[in-house]
């Protein structure tokens, strides 16, 4: 890929261009275009296209969170016919800074749910939900919200203390509804991740 010509139809072998939000947005060098492809279409981005249902789960990937969080995606990986996979399942480090977002948009794109694991705003999931408010009108539809709640009131606002990401969580959850289901233990996290079609 030489000169840009405005063309990304190679960009994203196996992905039909019409199911890639803002490509227009994408302005990566040409190595940046070959990394990409090749991230496409490598594991797990490939068992995407193969699974009949496919779960992007974000929420935090640290600390006992983000166990949680990837016992979550196993969860929905054990299904049948299911892939779980989260944005760091995909192989980018942090080279590949300029593809995270549209890595996570072709993951979103792809994703039959969008499953948000929250049970705090420490974290780059921050910016998961902020992309996710930006691109609600076309996002709802496919979002679920497991969100942990605490008994103590001040660990639920220490834990919540974000005033932007509260904002995009209260909008997110508005636009959801009935697809915001809470949990307090990981009995109860089980639980409503069985409520997920």
């Amino acid at each position: 890929m030489g000169e840009r010509d405005g063309s990304d139809e190679a960009l994203l072998v196996g992905i039909d261009r019409k199911e890639v939000r803002f490509p227009e947005r994408l302005s990566l060098t040409p190595e940046q275009h070959q990394r990409l492809k090749n991230i496409v279409n490598a594991d797990p981005l490939d068992a995407m296209k193969r699974a009949s249902r496919r779960y992007l789960i974000v929420g935090s990937g640290s600390g006992e969170a983000g166990l949680r969080r990837e016992m979550v995606t196993d969860w929905f990986d054990s299904r049948p016919n299911a892939v779980g996979i989260r944005l760091e399942d995909v192989d980018l480090d942090t080279e590949d800074i300029d593809l995270w977002a549209p890595v996570f948009d072709i993951l979103a794109t792809q994703a039959t749910w969008i499953v948000g694991v929250l049970e705090n705003f420490d974290g780059g999931h921050v910016w998961e939900l902020g992309y996710l408010y930006r691109v609600q009108t076309e996002l709802r539809d496919v979002l679920w919200i497991l969100k942990r709640v605490y008994e103590d009131r001040e660990r639920m606002r220490e834990e919540y203390d974000n005033g932007m990401a509260a904002s995009h969580l209260k909008v997110l959850e508005e636009a959801v509804e009935t697809r915001v289901l809470t949990w307090e233990d990981e009995g109860d996290l089980r639980r409503v991740v069985e409520d997920v079609p």
